[in-house]
Order: C-alpha cells, then structure tokens, then sequence
C-alpha cells in the first residue's frame, strides 16, 4: 500500500472509529480493523472530501477506498439491515440494490444471474470500486484507442481480465479501464459497488463488438450506444 493510500486510509479510520461512531466489530485477519457499514460509510465520505479537496488523485482514491470495502463486515448486522432497507431497481442484465446515494457518493448491491451477462458500458469521470460478497464473476476492463468516425464507432484495448471470487477487489478509473463487461460464473453473483463521484448515468454509453469472439480479443471494433438509445 503506497504511503498516500496509507495515509488516507488512517485519516478516514480516524474519523469512523471516533467515540461519536459504534464500536469496531472484530479484527480480520492480518490484524486489520474491521468496520460495520455506519463507519466504512462515514470513512469513504472522508476520502471523498479530501478527493473533492483536490488532495488525492483518482489512483489514490482508488487504492485507499479498496481499503476501506476489505475492511467492511459484510456479515454483521448493520450491513445486513441496510440491504434489507436499500431501494431496488434493475433491468433484464441486473438487480440493483442502492445503498447510499449523495453528493460525490454511490453505493450498492449489483447482482447478477448466471446467464445474465452485463454487456460492455462506462461510468463516465467515475472511479468505480467493487468487492464480491459471493458468487463468482468474469471481468472485463478496456481503454478506448481511437472514436473513429460515426459509423465505425470505437476501438478498444483490453487493459484487464480477471476472475473474481468472494473477497475479490477490482477498481476502475475515470480515465483507465472504465469500460467493462461482467459475466457471472456461478448461479448468481453479488458485489457491493462504490462510485465517487456518482456517474451521470444520462451520459452512460454502452459497446456493441463487431466480433463474436471478442472476450478472447485484446483489440475490439465497437459500436457506441449512447444510455437513451440502449434502452430505446
């Protein structure tokens, strides 16, 4: 962990685990601390204010946010009555669970069924975090080479694939690997998700490939959809 992550991460620790926020719940192993939802909540708003301060970068955010979702309790009480109050939405791709949502601020459960691949798409200036609470997904990330024209649409590079099991962390940036595709591996998968700052999800544009075989590509020809006409 670099020394700014490192940093932040303690500052944010510093302000959940004040006497004003609930108790710590348990130390992981590795002897890092533990936090249930009302403190890893109360941390990320800390690296959000500090990132909207101009004082960490979009990889440090990144790094030290992963930190903080490690560190969550995904078993404890707090977080289990904050899914069972979350507002729900979803598509024929995915079911959404909103945790929290506020200035510089979203959060939820994403869960995907096996068979429900979520196609490629981007959360335009986002730095998206996720951890896998269970389940196990296949992920894609990519940067875009060129725009090309308007019928030729966007060629991408693929910057990352990974498989993701319970415990797992990835992150995307504003600017590398914010265009991804998720596929589920077991009946179901659940992530939690953090995007600060949240995406407007009006500019939200999803990737149609060219090529069938595109996941085993590691440069692809895409059509750009913008949101509106996706789900025209």
């Amino acid at each position: 962990m670099h020394r700014r992550d490192f940093l932040l991460v303690s500052l944010a620790l510093t302000v959940a685990m004040s006497p004003a926020a609930s108790e710590p719940v348990g130390m992981p192993e590795g002897g890092a601390q533990t936090m249930n939802w009302e403190q890893f909540v109360s941390a990320m708003r800390s690296l959000v204010r500090h990132a909207g301060k101009g004082q960490a970068s979009a990889q440090t955010l990144g790094e030290a946010g992963l930190q903080l979702m490690q560190r969550l309790d995904v078993d404890g009480p707090e977080f289990t009555s904050a899914l069972e109050q979350s507002w729900e939405s979803g598509n024929s791709f995915w079911l959404w669970q909103r945790l929290l949502r506020e200035r510089g601020l979203l959060g939820g459960v994403l869960n995907i069924e096996q068979g429900n691949d979520v196609p490629l798409h981007d959360h335009p200036g986002a730095t998206g975090m996720l951890r896998i609470l269970s389940g196990e997904a296949e992920v894609w990330q990519y940067d875009v080479v060129s725009d090309g024209d308007a019928e030729a649409g966007a060629v991408l590079r693929r910057v990352s694939h990974h498989i993701l099991r319970p415990g797992d962390t990835a992150v995307l940036y504003p600017e590398l690997g914010n265009i991804h595709a998720l596929r589920a591996l077991s009946a179901e998968c659940r992530m939690l998700d953090c995007f600060v700052p949240p995406y407007a999800r009006a500019m939200r544009s999803w990737y149609e490939p060219e090529a069938v075989d595109w996941r085993v590509r590691e440069r692809i020809q895409c059509r750009r959809i913008p949101e509106q006409e996706f789900y025209a």
